[in-house]
This record gives structure tokens, C-alpha cells and sequence, in this order.
């Protein structure tokens, strides 16, 4: 049954599918007088299946740690909550009919029914290439002949707006943007316009309050939106958006849905009410000095290096990469936003002396760890950091690779270093601010491929995020290119939004 379909299934119809299904999960809970025995039952189910296939195999430890979680109370870092886990006693609850809260949807029995089916072995086919494309073309992308339009009339109104706001700053806003004395209002329009493909006068010019946001999108904010809006600034919540990805936004009234955008910007009430008492998302990421974090690692002293699994660690440098071109509502950093370790004054993010120091001590923790083969350098965002900082810092990273390596020839078997075989740079600017992406960050990403490959590295990616085919315009077509002309590779995350 298409999974589309089974989402309008009632409990009913869906324990009917579950007999038809997997008969053998039924009779073990009819089978069942208490909870407890379910979940042995389960087990030894477990350890009779045959596993056709690793899908069955990882399907089968799915199904051990659930029944390992159920009943414990889990702590919850965002909301400092300890919460239960009681998904088999549900899942035994909804097979026997006994289910007290039958208003709750329905997606967890279907998640659990599926996680069945592959652990017999049932495999969902992929759709084919003509199908995938079929999809895509559904939707409306920053590509298409009449969005740009819209984005074009967007681009004309700011273009005067930004004339505007250099004019009334009652200080330069830089050495670089500014209007010199006697410019004629057609001088200044044509030097505007030069400005807007140049990344650096959009992170100038961004835009950092509500009242400034209405103006720039036309003045079609709602009274609520903005009231929200105000209530979030008087929270201290930061507020950053470029001219540039305003731009892409749709205030017309008509043709594109630009809400998956839009949605980036303005901040949901939750979010505002939560500001303020946001805990850290993930236990990893609380560090105390000299003690192991919860996933078991001593990381060296500070926030720059964060690690969960084995074999990878991000790596935050103390650059103008801790920022970003904008600011997600949906950032799953809003916490560092909140205690401050992660602004946008981009003056004071400016490495100092002391990070060369520093970074040489990080590397030696790469260097001398026996597991770490992949370094994620992100941020806020990697590609924030100007190129000679970023060359400074991918030069650290191909010597230590260069010494790992080095090392490992003299060290007997057994006592070897990781060697580094991955190296990724974590970046949302290819959505932000294409233009970022100019000829001397695609040089310096050439260079550092050729040597590092020399030394065992195989994986150059750059990690980016477009939430949206709206996003991909023909400047982030560009910077795509430009990127793949050097010989690194894109990987896209998608952060799934309602």
C-alpha cells in the first residue's frame, strides 16, 4: 500500500493491515497478558528472523533499541524535561484494542509497520528517473521565466531603497560603500547596482530590525507579523537578512508560494515564547573541562571542536566563519545565539593573534586521535571566513593530514593514526549569497584539493542547505559551477519544516 494512502487510514483499517501484513506481530501481543511479556515475545521473534538483507539487519536493531528505551525516562535538552519512551507499550496498546488516546495520529504505528516490513525483507522500490523528474517539475523553481520577473521588480525597489539608506546613515557604513560628494542620483543608482553582486555590501547593507524589514518587502507585513516581530527584538533575538535573499521573497499577492522562504525570516510565536530558556539541543555540545562529553569524548577546552560519533568532529574556527549570511528561524544554533557565543558583529569576529595559536593546538587533537577521518568545518558558517583565513585554515588541516600520515609509516599495526580521508566545509551561503563564491574561493579550493589528495584525502564536499527549489537561482547556478568546476563535490541538507 502506497504510503501516501495509508496516511488516511483510520486504527481500525490500519490493524487490518497490520493482521494482513504481519500476522505475527499480532498473535504475539493477543498472545500477550501484560506489556512485559510483549517485549519478550519480540525478542525472541527478533532472534528467529532471518535476515535477508542489511535493510533487515538494521531494521532488527531498530526494533532492539526501542524495546531497550521503553519505559526510561529520557532527558530533554531543549526543554529541560525528562520525557518517557513508551512506543512498544503503545504499539501493544493500539494491538489489543486498549489504546486510551485515540485522538493521536496515526504516523507512529505506520512508521513501526514499515520498520516491520523491512525487517522481513519487503523492499520499497525506487522511483525511476522519468518519475523523480515528473515531480520535480511541480514545482516552481528560482530558475523559471516568471519568478525571476518577480525577483527582478523586487531587485528595481530595493536597488532605491538601498540608495536611501546609504544616504541617511549619519556615518559612512564603510570605507567601501559609500557615495562620495556631488554624485548625481543616476551615478549612485548605477554604483548601487555594481554593489548588489558583490556579497560584501549585502552583509553591509543587511537588514536588522522589523520596522527595516516591512520597508524592504514593500510595506506587506501584517500587523501581527510585526507585532510579533517586535516583541522577538525587545527578547534580544538577533535579526539578520541580506537584501539579496529578501529579494527571492514574493509580496505581489499572487503567482509563487514563497512561505518555505519566508519561513527562514520570520520567527514563529514558539519560537519567540521559547527565546530566552533555550537549552542545548544536543548533550554532545555541553563541554566541561577535563570531563568526557555524553557521547564519551574529552574535546579540547572552549566550543571549537564538537563531536558525537567515532570518526567525525566539526570544527568551528574563531573567524568570521562563527556568523552566517542570515539568520534560520529554524537554527538548530538559536541557543548559541541566545548566550551570545554566535552574533553578527562581524568586526569583533575577526580572528586574533591568539587563533593561530589555537588552531595549531586543534589540529594536533585531529592529528593524534585514532578514530577521526573526517573534519567538518562549519560555524555558523564556513565560508563566511574571508579566503586567506580559510586557506590559513585548510593549510593547518592538510599538514596535520600530512603528519598523520607521515606518523603512520613508523607506527607498528595496531597503534596507527586515522588517517584523514574526508574534508567538508559547512555552508548555507550558496542559498544566502551566491555571489560569495568568486574566483579566488574557487582557486583556493582547486589548490587544496591537489595537495591534499596527495596526501590520502578522497572526499572534498561542500555540505550546503536549500530548503527550497525557489532558492536555486541562476546566481546560486553560478556558484554551483564554479564550484564544481574545482572538483569538489555538493551535498544538500533539507531541515524538514511544517
Amino acid at each position: 500500500m502506497k504510503q501516501k494512502k495509508m496516511l488516511t487510514l483510520t486504527f481500525s483499517q490500519l490493524k487490518q493491515i497490520y493482521n494482513q501484513e504481519i500476522p505475527e506481530l499480532v498473535e504475539i501481543a493477543e498472545g500477550s497478558v501484560t506489556v512485559d511479556d510483549f517485549k519478550a515475545g519480540l525478542l525472541k521473534f527478533l532472534e528467529s528472523c532471518g535476515m535477508k538483507d542489511g535493510a533487515a539487519e538494521e531494521a532488527r536493531e531498530q526494533i532492539r533499541l526501542l524495546l531497550q528505551y521503553d519505559g526510561v525516562d529520557v532527558h530533554e535538552l531543549s526543554t529541560g524535561q525528562d520525557m518517557p519512551v513508551r512506543t512498544i507499550r503503545l504499539l501493544y496498546e493500539f494491538l489489543m484494542g486498549t489504546l486510551e488516546n485515540m485522538e493521536m495520529p496515526t504516523d507512529l504505528f505506520i512508521e513501526i509497520f514499515q520498520m516491520f516490513r523491512r525487517l522481513k525483507g519487503d523492499v520499497v522500490p525506487l522511483p525511476s528517473a522519468q518519475r523523480i523528474k515528473s515531480r520535480n517539475d511541480r514545482w516552481e523553481t528560482g530558475l523559471d521565466e516568471e519568478v525571476r520577473e518577480v525577483r527582478d521588480e523586487n531587485k528595481e525597489r530595493m536597488l532605491h531603497l538601498l540608495i536611501q539608506k546609504i544616504e541617511n546613515r549619519k556615518s559612512k557604513p564603510s570605507v567601501r560603500f559609500h557615495f562620495e560628494d556631488g554624485m548625481s542620483y543616476e551615478e549612485k543608482y548605477r554604483l548601487v547596482s555594481e554593489w548588489w553582486n558583490d556579497f560584501r555590501f549585502h552583509l553591509a547593507m543587511a537588514v536588522k530590525s522589523p520596522g527595516e524589514l516591512n520597508r524592504f518587502l514593500g510595506n506587506s507585513l501584517s500587523s501581527e507579523t510585526m507585532y510579533l516581530l517586535y516583541r522577538a527584538r525587545k527578547k534580544g533575538m538577533p535579526f539578520f537578512a541580506t537584501p539579496y535573499y529578501l529579494s527571492l521573497l514574493n509580496v505581489t499577492g499572487y503567482g509563487y508560494n514563497d512561505e518555505a522562504i519566508r519561513s527562514y525570516i520570520l520567527y514563529s510565536p514558539r519560537l519567540v515564547e521559547t527565546y530566552g530558556n533555550i537549552h542545548a539541543w544536543e548533550k554532545e555540545d555541553i563541554v566541561e573541562s577535563g570531563k568526557p562529553n555524553a557521547a564519551g569524548w574529552l574535546l579540547p577546552d572552549g566550543h571549537n571542536i564538537h563531536r558525537r560519533y567515532p570518526e567525525v568532529a566539526i570544527l568551528i574556527p574563531d573567524t568570521m566563519g562563527r556568523a552566517c549570511g542570515g539568520l534560520c528561524a529554524s537554527c538548530q544554533r538559536m541557543y548559541d545565539f541566545q548566550s551570545e557565543r554566535l552574533n553578527f558583529e562581524f568586526e569583533s569576529l575577526r580572528p586574533k593573534e591568539s587563533w593561530e595559536r589555537k588552531l595549531r593546538r586543534l589540529m594536533t587533537y585531529f592529528e593524534e586521535d585514532t578514530q577521526l577521518r573526517d573534519i567538518l568545518i562549519t560555524g555558523g558558517d564556513a565560508l563566511m571566513s574571508q579566503n586567506k583565513t580559510l586557506q590559513h585554515i585548510l593549510d593547518a588541516v592538510y599538514r596535520m593530514a600530512a603528519r598523520k600520515q607521515k606518523a603512520n609509516l613508523e607506527r607498528p599495526e595496531g597503534e596507527k593514526y586515522a588517517e584523514l580521508q574526508r574534508v567538508r566545509l559547512g555552508s548555507r551561503l550558496l542559498a544566502y549569497l551566491p555571489m560569495r563564491i568568486n574566483d579566488g574561493l574557487v582557486e583556493l579550493l582547486r589548490e587544496f584539493k591537489e595537495k591534499a589528495s596527495a596526501v590520502g584525502v578522497k572526499q572534498f564536499i561542500i555540505q550546503t542547505h536549500f530548503q527550497t527549489p525557489l532558492e536555486v537561482t541562476p546566481e546560486a547556478k553560478e556558484a554551483i559551477r564554479k564550484i564544481l568546476s574545482a572538483g569538489w563535490i555538493i551535498t544538500n541538507q533539507l531541515v524538514y519544516t511544517v
